[in-house]
């Protein structure tokens, strides 16, 4: 019944201005993920060591995780089409940044540039999407929405990799040119503002530097933790600047994130179970290739390509998610990718260092569906279920949870890994601790299947 009246329900136009702000996190995604590849020449051409090229990655993230902080603030502020080309833009300053870099810092301001832009583009997507669908098909345009940004993570590596090794490391920059460009045609065209009133706002700065100080500061200490150092000046700055960001938030009427949206235990539960499935993507993303390289013997390029099949169709299964919650609600879905990353992660759990290249490629296919049904179910049935006045607030901290989460399990999966006796055995514990995970989030995920509403 939905396939049918789709096109009855959503106009041409919204549909591609959708799609336009789509491109624009679609673009920063890749950006993101191709720069890995790009590390050994960029640490040749600029003459850094691994440790400081990295910083491309992992300040990309936190940068585009505090941004995100500003987003509901950004969506009182500001209309659709000025936000659309506030992300266009800096995505395109940050690139011809990029492509003109003589020196290393050069490249890192470009790079914070795009990052502004994923920041500003990523939740505004989301918002469009949860005012402009009606309800009997947000679930299949959420998903269109995570099939959007949810490719780039495949098409990333080898794209960065095929111009690296052809055309050298600036074009990776000057071919995502094209990408913006399209969305500006599209999204100038097609793109409308809603009917509303813009509100007099003022940002809670201090409520912001607070906030983008815990974030910064807890990544830096488990990165130090990492290296077996435990920097207590930075765990003594995280736990303030998080107490008197809480305190700020409650008794301040400046604008930011309203925290009081965690009074209610269901949003509170779907965003930590939410966090802790992109926690675990991050974290196996980052030790496979690791593990087939160092442990196997399995060149970068093939290591790289055992993600691939698993990658893009977990992507393609997105509106398929979506889908399922229109005509079935959340229970079926959450149930089925629960049951099937469980499953995936014990048999990765199971004589690690016994895993073969196809066996591992066949379970993260497994992990990736498994993690996307109840992932893209619960951020869709929570959005969906929340008030209208604090849609805004909950798009904005599930946006940030997935990208500070993400780069909290990167950082805790090198944890694991260093302070192992081998690679083997670290790469066994990390998936221990997935699989416990899992099933935390299993038996914890009841809570919120039969919730109607939040109330």
């Amino acid at each position: 019944m939905v396939d049918n009246n789709i096109y009855n329900t959503v106009d041409k136009r919204t549909a591609l201005g959708i799609i336009s702000i789509g491109f624009i996190s679609f673009s920063g995604i890749i950006s993101e993920t191709s720069m890995n590849v790009a590390f050994p020449s960029l640490m040749k051409f600029f003459n850094v060591s691994l440790n400081t090229v990295q910083g491309l990655t992992s300040f990309y993230l936190l940068d585009v995780a505090i941004v995100m902080t500003l987003s509901a603030f950004l969506k009182q502020k500001f209309l659709e089409r000025q936000l659309f080309f506030m992300a266009l833009g800096s995505f395109l300053l940050g690139s011809i940044i990029c492509i003109f870099s003589i020196n290393f810092p050069m490249l890192l301001l470009g790079r914070l540039f795009q990052g502004i832009s994923t920041g500003i583009g990523t939740p505004l997507l989301f918002n469009v999407i949860l005012e402009r669908i009606p309800h009997k098909v947000i679930g299949l345009w959420m998903g269109i929405g995570s099939l959007i940004i949810s490719i780039a993570p495949s098409i990333g590596p080898s794209y960065g990799g095929l111009l690296v090794s052809t055309a050298g490391w600036r074009w990776i920059f000057i071919g995502l040119l094209t990408l913006p460009i399209i969305a500006l045609f599209i999204g100038n065209r097609n793109l409308s503002n809603s009917i509303r009133i813009k509100n007099i706002v003022k940002l809670d700065l201090i409520a912001f530097i607070l906030l983008s100080t815990t974030l910064t500061s807890f990544i830096i200490e488990i990165n130090s933790i990492a290296k077996g150092n435990i920097n207590i000046v930075l765990l003594i700055v995280f736990l303030l600047a998080l107490g008197m960001y809480i305190w700020r938030s409650l008794t301040s009427s400046k604008t930011f994130l309203n925290i009081r949206v965690f009074s209610n235990s269901f949003f509170s539960f779907s965003l930590l179970f939410f966090g802790i499935y992109q926690f675990s993507n991050l974290a196996v993303n980052f030790i496979i290739p690791i593990f087939l390289e160092n442990s196997k013997g399995i060149g970068s390029l093939l290591a790289g390509f055992s993600m691939l099949p698993g990658t893009l169709i977990g992507a393609l299964f997105n509106p398929k998610v979506g889908k399922l919650y229109d005509a079935k609600g959340p229970k079926l879905g959450i149930i089925f990718g629960n049951v099937l990353l469980v499953i995936s992660l014990s048999f990765l759990s199971i004589n690690t260092d016994q895993l073969s290249f196809l066996t591992i490629m066949f379970l993260y296919i497994g992990f990736t569906v498994g993690r996307n049904f109840p992932m893209n179910t619960i951020i869709t049935n929570t959005l969906d279920k929340i008030s209208l006045s604090d849609k805004t607030n909950a798009n904005a901290f599930f946006q940030t949870t997935n990208q500070f989460l993400g780069a909290l399990g990167t950082s805790v999966a090198s944890l694991v890994v260093s302070n192992s006796i081998s690679l083997e055995k670290g790469t066994h514990n990390l998936f221990i601790l997935l699989l416990c995970l899992a099933l935390f989030n299993f038996i914890g995920v009841f809570k919120i299947l039969n919730k109607k509403s939040l109330d």
